[in-house]
């Protein structure tokens, strides 16, 4: 992937979804049973253009809520399980992924590639802590794991236990209980920027005023990977852990279009965008990708799985998420266009470009405020991020937007917090917002947050 063209990296891809379509349409009771409803029959689906005009998008409403889990299974049954996992539910709708002991290898295998080609885990002593939510597995073969959960005390423990026995830590985690562990463990005097800690993060839409206040905490230093990395990961738990992700260098292309406007519109397409969004990279030999627009015309991206082996084998399933895919050689094109060719990536992948979900609340004046320009504004200042808890709302009343933030519990002097981040917020967008300061038990959407359900914000 390294040194191959990156249109050798994508041939033969069309003939792996035809395959995965027909290898769906034949085996998986819930697939036959929509196509045929739909009237397709699957052997008349003989190019990629018939595909795309023809085979329906799904999404989680019309596949988990009316279908048992084994209809929605290869072969419909659950016999060579090794582990059923499942979302989060936040949007009152939950889906479930499902592993296999045969594939459970390849699983270590893949995520092996990604933590090395990120971290250099066969290179360094390293020691991974999964701290994600409703024990989502994290399988590898070579390096040790914990398996914590959302228990900073814990992880805590654990990383002043083992400070002086690996050359490196990867937390693995949603971010605001990341913001959570890191800030507790400075009370409780880990030495953070003593030690190489590595996260990996995702779950929602990661700001980069986000990373760099935690980079900040942790003590990474741009350019200097031996003090540690801070990467998003996007997956979903009913598709795969891993479709997008990071490294070194789309960090860099997405830091290099916070500072040119020109490039930053020219990655995510809109003129009036301020927020950059998220690079990344993906897999097409893994999932095949598309996007659809919606309402709005926005991008909304649709999966493919393409592994042989999946279990529950989706074919063209709406994630939600606005997402714009580039080509390797379009990425090339415009970066030499505005003289960063250089940060150009090693491994020559597409790319995804992520703006996240679409969170937004609209004023009288039908101006736009959306969850990421809000993100992007409340970690801008990093005094002002230490202390919020990072749990916020934004509402309307009347056709004025309202931003409601909950102030850490330790916060008892606020005096112009209020107008640091309504200072910050004009950075990002040009709606009119009035921000609203709650002490932490008086937040009016729940005070104590367990980590397990992911942040509402609107």
């Amino acid at each position: 992937m390294a040194t191959q063209p990156p249109e050798k990296i994508i041939a033969g891809c069309e003939k792996k979804i035809l395959k995965a379509f027909y290898r769906a349409a034949k085996n998986v009771p819930f697939y036959k049973k929509l196509l045929d409803e739909k009237r397709i029959r699957p052997e008349t689906i003989i190019s990629l253009k018939q595909f795309t005009q023809n085979v329906p998008v799904i999404d989680k409403e019309t596949v988990f809520p009316v279908n048992s889990l084994t209809d929605i299974c290869y072969e419909g049954f659950l016999d060579d399980v090794c582990l059923i996992y499942s979302s989060s539910g936040s949007s009152k709708v939950f889906s479930f992924g499902v592993e296999t002991w045969e594939n459970r290898e390849n699983l270590a295998v893949g995520l092996e590639f990604l933590l090395d080609n990120a971290f250099r885990i066969f290179d360094k002593k390293t020691f991974l802590i999964n701290c994600l939510p409703m024990g989502v597995k994290v399988f590898t073969r070579t390096i040790p794991v914990a398996e914590t959960s959302v228990r900073e005390d814990v992880i805590i423990a654990l990383i002043l236990k083992l400070k002086d026995e690996f050359d490196q830590f990867i937390l693995v985690g949603e971010s605001p209980f990341l913001k959570k562990v890191v800030e507790e463990g400075i009370k409780a005097s880990v030495p953070w920027k003593d030690l190489c800690v590595n996260c990996i993060t995702g779950g929602e839409y990661i700001s980069e005023t986000y990373r760099t206040y935690m980079s900040t905490l942790l003590g990474i230093e741009k350019g200097k990977p031996e003090s540690g990395i801070f990467i998003v990961n996007m997956g979903l738990s009913e598709l795969s852990l891993s479709i997008f992700s990071e490294n070194v260098e789309t960090i860099n292309i997405r830091q290099a279009a916070i500072h040119n406007d020109q490039l930053r519109r020219s990655l995510a397409g809109k003129e009036e965008r301020r927020v950059a969004p998220l690079i990344m990279q993906y897999f097409p030999q893994q999932t095949w990708l598309e996007t659809l627009p919606d309402e709005n015309g926005n991008p909304e991206l649709i999966v493919s799985m393409l592994h042989p082996k999946s279990k529950i084998p989706l074919i063209r399933y709406n994630t939600g998420d606005q997402v714009k895919l580039m080509s390797y050689l379009e990425m090339e094109k415009i970066l030499n266009k505005y003289g960063v060719g250089g940060l150009l990536p090693t491994l020559k992948l597409p790319f995804g470009i992520i703006s996240g979900k679409k969170l937004s609340v609209i004023d009288k004046q039908n101006k736009e405020v959306s969850v990421t320009e809000i993100k992007e504004a409340l970690y801008d200042k990093i005094d002002v991020a230490g202390k919020i808890t990072g749990n916020f709302r934004l509402l309307t009343d009347n056709g004025k937007i309202l931003l409601w933030v909950q102030l850490k519990s330790e916060v008892e002097n606020c005096n112009g917090l209020r107008e640091q981040i309504s200072d910050s917020i004009s950075k990002y967008t040009s709606g009119l917002i009035a921000v609203e300061l709650y002490p932490y038990d008086r937040f009016p959407y729940g005070v104590e947050h367990n980590f397990e359900r992911k942040n509402q914000y609107v």
